[in-house]
């Protein structure tokens, strides 16, 4: 393997970081007292928000949530969701990669079933279906370019945003057309990868009006190219494991064939467009698509073992990813004097594509099938790989009403529809069919059709019992029906042939989703909320299990008494929690901000993930509890100087031992705590420059993973927790131009983000685990007009 250095744009990028600073500071020294104070000091600003489907600011919005807005996002050099969840209170990821993480918050695990625990939502459109992809619930990963705020709203949103949002909702609300003004900006950033290479993101957006106050046009147009830092390693005379399996051979002393440096490289391509026509005053009519393809070479893992940034394997298969969505929405709003009217229609299509390297699983006698003791000749196991296919389309309506007055009484009333479809193809395959005592070249493989349609009605109103005591009543009846259709064949199915085995599962189920909330402003700065509120998700279906070959049924048979069960279910039912909470908003003097929750959920009939000789499976368990708590805190210590400091912490325990899990084990993927730091300095050195500097630290900590063989539990796999350090340093123009220079991961820390999903069997003797970018330096240019 190559050895690691720091490549010359970052030598570069590091020479502009020092001059900039010097040149900085010089400019600074007899600036840095003559700011102003008293009347004129600043204060942190409100955020407009709409989290309950009606505008309010976040301040004054009685939920635990947090808002960050598109200019925040800038500044900060955040271009995708991940990097800015990271530094969120209570919220946590299961990431294989770019296009590819779950979203979970305060301990709601998405592990278990085909649905998300946090709904996902690109302004109005619902983005978070079900999925029966290896990867799991993972949800789009648009770029952050143009965006006018992003809002997380933590605990069960069942009744305004439906299923999946029982753990939470994440919002991206973009930019939209304005038809006053001619506006345009551009970005550039160009930075340099320790271990990697020269990336490179353009960033673009016009907006046209084109009759003034009637019709403006709004285009985004993204482009980013992200070197990679992992090696694909073809190795010849690979070694096979030993130690029945558990130990992996000694693969650094294999002479190397093959070195593909940065195999995980990135590249982005996406754009936005967005058509605002108003006829009349208060109708506002805006159809908008989004399109975007994220291709990658390969995932960002190495092997646990023996734990350099690489990948080994004994046959040259690359592992190409894509990820291509298309969104068409069409969202309507008319303002008729006390209601305000809104339709929001969405059509979109998606099509993730996968390929993964098996060769060396298949050789482990932990998969159940015969160890040749050699990958190569006649009797070799030859090449194995994995092929995964999953295109998804999604059709959603939704028509609401709110109340459009400053009456006690403000309410918001709804329909909701969604058909989603999917066609999941997933094939295993290998070349050798004699060294498995097997006539085929398929050793397994499934083609999945699942239609889930839902229908709801929903509703939240709120009443002013006085001046400052509000109370808040919402509910949402809800109704799906789940078509699932499986065909599957190969070397495992029970024929042990091409012939397919087909099988359907049909769930239909309804219910509702109420929720209580109290609020009292205490004063004009200080408000205080309780709530308890109710959320679910749908149950679905099961993929089928292979049974056939030598030893892998009795394996498979063995993990499932091991849960608790005498054979897999074909399907499993949906789950539900309530949830309690308490918590306060508070400002101090314009320049402090306080915001504080606390909770405790009861999850019940929850869905778990089972591993039956390494093959997943869903089923319900009894009961898990989870309590905790955020707190956000933000200061404006000076005029120049700004603080903020968040954290919170989460136990997600089992109650009820059910399915293999022993009551008090943690629910995976869930760290307890998470916080962050964040500094921020500015200071004026021209009448038209400002220095900007900024810093700050994002601590994850410890969680458990869902890694283990043969269905046993108390083998989950730990994974450490890691805190990851940024520092930007630049110049802002009043011009509308602004200079950055950057350092990520500046202490150049390997962080184990995830075991990745395997594609075909998992491994004992080690782990692919997804890791982060090393230490990147460069510049970031931007300009406004």
């Amino acid at each position: 393997m190559k050895p690691v250095k720091l490549t010359k744009s970052i030598h570069l990028a590091g020479a502009a970081f020092g001059w900039l600073f010097v040149i900085a500071s010089v400019f600074a020294a007899p600036h840095g007292a003559a700011q102003t104070t008293g009347s004129n000091s600043p204060t942190l600003a409100e955020v407009v928000v709409t989290a309950q489907k009606r505008e309010s600011t976040a301040d004054k919005t009685p939920i635990s949530m947090t808002a960050v807005t598109g200019a925040d996002l800038q500044d900060r050099g955040i271009t995708d969701f991940r990097s800015i969840a990271a530094q969120i209170p209570s919220v946590s990821m299961k990431t294989n990669g770019p296009g590819q993480t779950e979203f979970e918050m305060r301990g709601m695990t998405s592990g278990g079933g085909n649905s998300p625990t946090v709904g996902f939502y690109l302004d109005d459109v619902p983005m978070t279906a079900p999925a029966a992809a290896q990867n799991g619930k993972v949800v789009i990963d648009p770029t952050l370019y143009d965006l006018n705020r992003i809002e997380v709203l933590r605990g069960p949103q069942g009744t305004l945003y439906g299923s999946g949002s029982m753990g939470g909702t994440i919002k991206l609300i973009t930019n939209q057309p304005n038809s006053s003004t001619l506006q345009a900006s551009a970005q550039a950033t160009l930075s340099g990868t320790d271990g990697g290479g020269f990336n490179h993101d353009e960033n673009g957006m016009i907006n046209l009006p084109l009759i003034p106050g009637k019709l403006a046009l709004r285009l985004v147009a993204s482009a980013q190219d992200t070197s990679g830092w992992i090696d694909r390693i073809v190795a010849g005379n690979f070694p096979t494991p030993t130690n029945g399996g558990d130990t992996r051979g000694d693969v650094l002393s294999a002479p190397v064939l093959e070195d593909y440096h940065g195999s995980n490289s990135e590249t982005l391509r996406g754009g936005r467009a967005a058509l605002q026509w108003q006829p009349i005053d208060g109708l506002s009519i805006v159809p908008a698509v989004f399109y975007q393809r994220i291709t990658q070479a390969g995932p960002s893992a190495f092997d646990s073992d023996p734990g350099t940034l690489a990948h080994y394997q004994p046959f040259n298969i690359a592992e190409p990813y894509a990820d291509t969505i298309t969104v068409n929405s069409l969202t309507i709003n008319d303002d008729v004097g006390p209601v305000e009217l809104t339709s929001v229609t969405a059509n979109w299509h998606r099509l993730s594509q996968m390929v993964q390297d098996g060769s060396e699983n298949f050789e482990n006698s932990l998969d159940g099938f015969p160890n040749s003791g050699s990958f190569y000749g006649p009797d070799g196991t030859g090449p194995v790989d994995g092929d995964e296919i999953d295109p998804s389309r999604q059709f959603s309506e939704e028509l609401r009403a709110a109340s459009n007055t400053r009456d006690r009484l403000s309410w918001v009333v709804g329909l909701f529809y969604s058909d989603f479809n999917s066609n999941w193809d997933f094939t295993t395959a290998w070349t050798n069919p004699p060294a498995f005592f097997a006539t085929i070249d398929t050793v397994w493989a499934l083609q999945q059709h699942t239609n889930i349609r839902q229908k709801a009605v929903f509703g939240e109103a709120t009443y002013g019992i006085t001046d400052r005591l509000k109370l808040t009543l919402g509910g949402r009846w809800y109704s799906y029906t789940n078509h699932f259709n499986e065909t599957y064949w190969g070397f495992g199915e029970p024929q042990g042939n091409d012939t397919p085995t087909a099988s359907t599962v049909i769930q239909d189920n309804s219910g509702g989703n109420p929720k209580v909330n109290l609020s009292y402003q205490l004063s004009h700065d200080t408000l205080l909320y309780a709530t308890a509120a109710r959320g679910f998700r749908p149950g679905g279906g099961n993929a089928a299990l292979p049974v056939n070959g030598p030893t892998v049924g009795a394996c498979i048979q063995a993990g499932l008494r091991a849960i608790g069960l005498n054979a897999a279910p074909l399907s499993y039912a949906p789950d539900s929690v309530w949830s309690y909470e308490v918590g306060e908003k508070s400002t101090f003097l314009g320049r402090f901000r306080v915001n504080g929750s606390m909770y405790t959920e009861d999850w019940k009939n929850i869905q778990l993930e089972g591993l039956p000789c390494d093959y997943p499976i869903y089923d319900n368990g009894r009961l898990a509890r989870v309590y905790g708590g955020e707190l956000e805190f933000q200061a404006l210590l000076t005029d120049q100087l700004y603080a903020a400091v968040s954290g919170g912490y989460s136990n997600a325990y089992v109650a009820e031992s059910s399915r293999g899990y022993l009551a008090g084990n943690m629910l995976p993927d869930v760290p307890r705590l998470t916080a962050s730091v964040n500094l921020y300095y500015h200071t004026r050195v021209t009448d038209s420059l400002e220095l900007v500097a900024r810093a700050e630290n994002v601590y994850t900590g410890e969680r458990v993973d869902l890694t283990f063989p043969d269905g046993e539990p108390d083998m989950v796999t730990p994974l450490g927790g890691y805190d990851l350090t940024n520092l930007r340093l630049g110049v802002q123009s009043v011009r509308g131009w602004t200079a950055y220079v950057f350092a990520d991961n500046v202490l150049n820390k390997r962080a184990s983000l995830e075991n990745i999903a395997q594609l075909t069997l998992a491994n004992a003797s080690f782990n692919r685990v997804e890791t982060n970018q090393p230490l990147t330096i460069g510049v970031d240019l931007s300009y406004q007009y």
